[in-house]
């Protein structure tokens, strides 16, 4: 009976210490944090064809504009060679009318089909350089290369995924925090992270406030943006630490 009670105490003792660590935690002005990118973007093809050219690998650093992936583009760019011959034509055509118009050789009728014609073929140039610009993935902006789903030489489908990259210099903090804390935080409440990973120290400042409290742990997400990421990685733990106001 006296050990049946013993571990029984004791494993309530635990699971007490277990609940009450996080508020000692929160007591103490610090809370648990995810380190997010603000971009991060899993690129497909928006055509059908043969990668040619696949210059960056996982973990590989990239500028904006850069090239990611290239696909065969020779078909694509006959298709708008021959448009561009077309709408050349038309051109000819709907001046040719214009001027046969003022010399009363035509009716306005034949004037208006020939202007016609040639802002359809304007339109089919338009779709066939769009067709021939989308052979290529340029870099929407400057990051590293998470990982590459295709290899060069291989033909993709339209919207196969080819490429997943990230933002690695726009970096937040996600951040749970007690609800009661909302009566002081605000936007701008500056607040320092320990990475757990790298036992680093980076400055944040509070940029937003989720407008929702879960009711079982009546705890708030809110998000940081860092002050320097360049030594953070997308998915660190850390621990936020906030200067608690003085108690009322």
């Amino acid at each position: 009976m006296k050990m049946g009670f013993s571990l029984a105490w004791l494993s309530g003792v635990a699971l007490c210490a277990v609940l009450l660590a996080p508020q000692a935690r929160a007591a103490d002005g610090e809370a648990r944090a995810v380190i997010k990118s603000l971009d991060r973007a899993l690129l497909s093809s928006e055509l059908a064809g043969r990668v040619t050219s696949l210059p960056r690998r996982a973990g590989d650093a990239f500028k904006k504009g850069d090239l990611l992936v290239a696909l065969d583009c020779d078909l694509y760019q006959a298709q708008a060679a021959k448009v561009a011959a077309e709408h050349k034509a038309a051109r000819l055509k709907m001046e040719n009318a214009q001027q046969m118009k003022e010399l009363r050789a035509i009716g306005a009728l034949d004037v208006s089909l020939a202007e016609s014609e040639f802002a359809q073929t304007q339109a089919a140039l338009r779709i066939a350089q769009l067709n021939a610009e989308r052979c290529t993935i340029r870099a929407p902006w400057p990051g590293r290369v998470v990982a590459v789903h295709v290899k060069p030489y291989e033909n993709v489908r339209q919207q196969q995924e080819l490429i997943e990259i990230i933002n690695d210099r726009q970096f937040e903090a996600e951040i749970v925090v007690p609800a009661n804390w909302m009566r002081w935080l605000k936007p701008g409440t500056p607040l320092k992270l320990r990475v757990d990973e790298t036992g680093t120290t980076a400055s944040a400042k509070v940029t937003a406030i989720t407008p929702a409290i879960d009711a079982v742990s009546q705890t708030v997400v809110l998000r940081a943006a860092l002050v320097d990421g360049s030594q953070l990685i997308p998915g660190m733990s850390a621990t936020a630490v906030f200067n608690l106001p003085p108690a009322p």
